[in-house]
């Protein structure tokens, strides 16, 4: 993987090395393009890359696949990596009152007391019809606590989704889209095989590790495309209203003929100042909220559960993944990865919070959870933040994604706003990238 720019004209520059900038950089090099990839950081993967923790590839941030992830399901087969991909049943759980109750299979909804017996069969009708729903368009203009109060109880609604909505999105979960929460159910209810089962969910043997090297590699092999890492880009050079390059902060310079930019909006408002004074405003509508992830690699698992949810006062975070509770990681020789991520605001106090008070406040919420618990049982922990991790996705929030083809000529973009209702996935931002390269071929 080279680490030199140089000022040779290519046809094509891509901003940002995650899925949807690899995806477009291998289908245009395939055909025939000349493609220079622009990474900023050391790895590829954007918001799944990875870093090593004794030598095994972790990823920064939890994934897991579900049956419904088509075109990442389609590239592993692409890239001949299907043996790598495996499928197992989980356990989910719900912390309430300082209980943690099962909350995986339909067996566990009955039993869950602290919602009224009527309300669980509701809650559970309401994942049937998620489930079999597909005309998302009509949910696009109804805020999610309506819509989840009108079918679930307002008793339910209130143990169990208000507080992933308003932990995670604060002022802002009042008018969070009901299309948006609807995919976050059909997703996951879709990919059971049967109603009664448990969660199923696939993961690569060495996790989205697998799959951005694999990509690399079959990226590399076509002659004109280039994968540079630690190259940050400074400018998007727009002259006379066309796209004439990329300026890089080390003071190199990439001559293009087409732009994408798979960047988050706000970083590309910066990249790209002179964008038309209209379009600039609308894609200015769109916020975002950052993530601080805790990463614990422990001496023993912490639950028997790959998810769990919570809803205490007392804990600042709405849940925890025990990441290999579903990928068992042989290479890590017995070791435990727990993520506990918490969504907040850029510009939020808590957001610049120091690693170690972090630490020291997320280890005694995961007592509460799991009173036997305590440091003794952790090799070491790590903290991860990203200021744009995901926008919100509010009512009517429809009408504000931009399509990949921007006012400027020649100028393209990818970003997780354009996967709505969908949730950020690997599979979306694959989806998406191919779709750039389709467009850029096609014209």
């Amino acid at each position: 993987m080279s680490t030199q720019v140089d000022t040779q004209e290519n046809t094509v520059a891509i901003v940002g090395g995650g899925f949807a900038g690899l995806a477009a950089a291998h289908d245009l090099g395939k055909r025939g393009f000349q493609v220079t990839l622009l990474e900023g950081d050391s790895e590829l993967g954007g918001l799944a890359s990875s870093f090593k923790i004794g030598g095994a590839a972790i990823e920064r941030f939890y994934h897991f696949i579900c049956r419904t992830d088509a075109p990442l399901l389609d590239l592993v087969e692409e890239l001949g990596i299907g043996a790598s991909l495996h499928w197992r049943q989980v356990r989910t759980s719900y912390f309430h009152n300082g209980t943690l109750y099962p909350f995986g299979t339909p067996l566990d909804l009955v039993r869950f007391n602290p919602v009224p017996f009527v309300q669980r069969l509701r809650f559970g009708l309401n994942i049937l019809q998620s489930r079999y729903l597909r005309d998302w368009q009509r949910l696009d203009g109804v805020a999610a606590p309506e819509w989840l109060s009108a079918h679930i109880g307002a008793q339910a609604y209130q143990v169990i989704w208000d507080p992933l909505l308003r932990v995670k999105f604060a002022a802002a979960a009042a008018r969070i889209s009901a299309a948006w929460i609807w995919h976050r159910v059909w997703r996951v209810a879709s990919s059971r095989r049967r109603l009664w089962e448990r969660d199923q969910f696939g993961y690569l043997t060495q996790g989205s590790a697998t799959l951005v090297h694999a990509f690399a590699q079959a990226i590399e092999a076509f002659p004109g495309v280039r994968l540079i890492t630690h190259a940050r880009v400074s400018q998007i050079d727009l002259a006379d209203g066309s796209v004439r390059g990329v300026r890089l902060e080390n003071g190199g310079y990439v001559a293009c003929r087409h732009v994408i930019s798979t960047v988050p909006l706000p970083v590309l408002l910066d990249l790209a100042p002179d964008l038309p004074g209209e379009y600039q405003r609308q894609l200015e509508q769109i916020k975002y909220i950052g993530v601080v992830c805790l990463l614990l690699r422990l001496r023993r698992p912490l639950t028997n559960c790959f998810w769990v949810n919570i809803n205490d006062p007392a804990i600042a975070f709405n849940g925890f993944i025990e990441y290999t509770n579903l990928n068992p990681r042989a290479d890590l020789a017995g070791s435990h990865i727990v993520y506990v991520p918490l969504y907040i605001a850029p510009s939020h106090a808590r957001f610049r919070q120091s690693d170690q008070s972090l630490f020291d406040e997320y280890v005694a919420a995961l007592q509460r959870v799991n009173p036997e618990f305590n440091a003794d049982w952790i090799e070491e922990y790590f903290v991860f933040r990203e200021r744009f991790a995901q926008a919100i996705c509010h009512v009517d929030f429809a009408r504000l994604v931009p399509p990949h083809v921007t006012p400027i000529p020649n100028l393209y973009i990818t970003d997780s706003i354009q996967f709505y209702p969908e949730d950020r996935t690997i599979s979306a931002a694959i989806r998406l990238g191919r779709q750039v390269a389709q467009i850029i071929a096609g014209r």
